[in-house]
């Protein structure tokens, strides 16, 4: 009814046209504020393709590697960001009783698992007070760390086609279908601890001073802890491995740290996850852990220094945006 209404008005009140009386504002060329005049969808869009170029997978000999590819005058720069390797069958046939054995915790985890299954956005939200009419930039960047989470992660788990556990035995039925696609890594994992290192990484730089260092400290705890969870109910649904969420871990704070180093030029480490040493004393399965390091060897390993890659225009806008959410 509305086109029809307004054929009509515009018939009555318009007249004969006398063409263009009005200066609009014009904007300038490839200024990343010009993302301010867009609406979400088309702004997401082309920040993400900034975020994302340079990004280079490679796949040889039994390890999986992440990459950044730097054009410059002189020729392609590459920077790894982090290798992997996968777990054998023997390693994963010892999960198994892991991941047996986290079915009892069904009953107390299941409304949980089941409001994970989606973005978890809200549990993000009732740690940091994120609300919908005030922290929107902040929001979309957090779309902005699932579509960068998930676009890697997709790429190695076609990569390491590992087998979920219930191809390993009838007893485990999962609580929830199985998805679709491999279970090395685990998505969750890596997206909640992409989401857990990025939102750290913003309210830090927005309360700094040493009378927020408490604050900073127990929100990062928790922001932990609740990607820890969210990482632990896949399993405890029947769908991963310890293993899958120790290697989600690594990538996630990996690829968080990524992220930032694209909005403000820090610096990040580079590390590297053995799946295929992802064992106990004697051989044992080893459970994944949050006191583990990530840096160390325990659980991953930084292998190489810090460094930084360039800071991309549109990401640095929306993280600026974003900082006066919360100031």
């Amino acid at each position: 009814m509305t086109p029809e209404a307004l054929q009509f008005t515009h018939g009555a009140i318009a007249g004969p046209f006398e063409g263009p009386i009005i200066e609009p504002a014009t904007h300038p060329f490839n200024d990343p504020a010009n993302l301010a005049f867009w609406a979400d969808g088309p702004r997401l869009s082309a920040c993400f393709s900034e975020l994302v170029e340079g990004l280079h997978f490679s796949a040889a000999r039994g390890t999986a590697s992440l990459h950044f590819v730097k054009l410059g005058k002189n020729g392609c720069q590459a920077r790894k960001l982090i290798d992997m390797t996968a777990p054998g069958l023997p390693i994963l046939k010892a999960q198994m009783e892991l991941v047996a054995a986290y079915a009892d915790l069904r009953g107390d985890r299941g409304a949980e698992i089941l409001a994970q299954m989606g973005l978890p956005v809200p549990f993000w939200a009732s740690i940091t007070g994120m609300l919908d009419h005030r922290h929107k930039k902040t929001l979309q960047l957090l779309g902005l760390v699932f579509a960068l989470a998930n676009h890697v992660e997709m790429r190695f788990k076609q990569v390491f086609a590992v087998v979920r556990p219930v191809e390993f035995s009838p007893q485990i039925q999962p609580m929830i279908p199985t998805p679709g696609h491999g279970s090395y890594p685990s998505g969750h994992a890596t997206e909640a601890f992409t989401a857990a290192t990025f939102l750290n990484a913003l309210l830090s730089a927005a309360r700094p001073g040493a009378a927020q260092a408490d604050g900073r400290a127990a929100t990062r705890a928790q922001l932990q802890r609740q990607a820890y969870r969210i990482a632990v109910n896949r399993t405890v649904a029947g769908v991963h491995y310890p293993v899958d969420s120790a290697l989600g871990r690594v990538l996630g704070n990996s690829l968080g740290e990524y992220l930032v180093g694209r909005c403000t030029g820090d610096s990040f480490k580079q590390r590297e996850f053995l799946g295929s040493e992802y064992t106990g004393p004697g051989g044992a399965a080893r459970d994944f852990l949050l006191q583990d390091s990530i840096d160390n060897g325990e659980a991953g390993r930084q292998v190489g220094p810090a460094f930084t890659v360039p800071t991309g225009p549109m990401m640095a806008w929306m993280w600026e945006e974003a900082l006066k959410e919360w100031q």
